[in-house]
């Protein structure tokens, strides 16, 4: 096996059809730049980790251009698949392995500030447990891990809900598999959210903490929009 592999997964930054529930508040194009600044800061985690091989898996596919234009060598970048997302997790991590990477570690871009050693403790989890979920405080997750493909693990669950965890790890323990849980992070869907992000970034993240530069450099030159 060649180790961990740890991928993106990411829709391109195209205006009116990224961070939609932001729109209230934001034009399309601010939520497509705002989109894009989470993209590379996502990209930027990826590779920044030796330890992992690092992937983007983009939608939709004619976007590769955009995506080879955005993210280093370093990087392989691969299609998502069509279907649900649990379908499209499913069939990453299937690819994934079959190109001999094991485990497999899945993350999205809505948490600008996920932390390196959330990453790396992911990694050691996986060495005792089968699967590795980092829980968002909607009831979701932005981050799993599985050693091993497990189709059943995304099966029936209600996508977009606030059940999706508990769904998930209720089809975990029907198929007898192990779990580790990661520490909880915040996604960046609403305004609300926005704010709180805006207000916390340099207070929380300050050295030896990661801040998302790409991010932080939006929220500087965008502040008027919270006035």
């Amino acid at each position: 096996m060649k180790g961990p592999a740890l991928a993106v997964m990411a829709r391109a930054p195209i205006p009116g059809r990224v961070k939609t529930r932001l729109q209230h508040d934001l034009t399309p194009e601010q939520c497509a730049a705002l989109s894009l600044a989470f993209l590379r800061d996502a990209v930027a985690l990826a590779v920044g980790l030796p330890l992992y091989t690092p992937f983007l898996a983009y939608t939709p596919g004619n976007a590769r251009k955009l995506f080879r234009e955005i993210t280093p060598e370093r990087m392989q970048i691969i299609p998502q698949t069509s279907g649900s997302l649990g379908e499209r997790m499913h069939q990453l991590i299937v690819a994934l392995e079959i190109r001999g990477y094991s485990p497999v570690v899945l993350i999205g871009t809505d948490i600008p500030t996920l932390q390196p050693d959330t990453l790396l403790q992911a990694a050691r989890e996986l060495e005792n447990a089968d699967l590795c979920f980092g829980p968002s405080r909607d009831g979701g997750y932005y981050l799993v891990g599985m050693n091993r493909s497990d189709e059943r693990i995304f099966q029936n669950i209600e996508w977009s809900t606030s059940s999706v965890l508990s769904q998930t790890m209720r089809n975990a323990k029907a198929a007898g598999l192990s779990v580790a849980l990661l520490e909880e992070y915040s996604d960046i869907d609403t305004f609300n959210d926005l704010k709180k992000l805006t207000a916390s970034i340099g207070r929380t993240y300050q050295p030896p903490g990661n801040v998302p530069p790409h991010t932080a450099g939006w929220l500087r030159q965008n502040r008027n929009i919270f006035r």
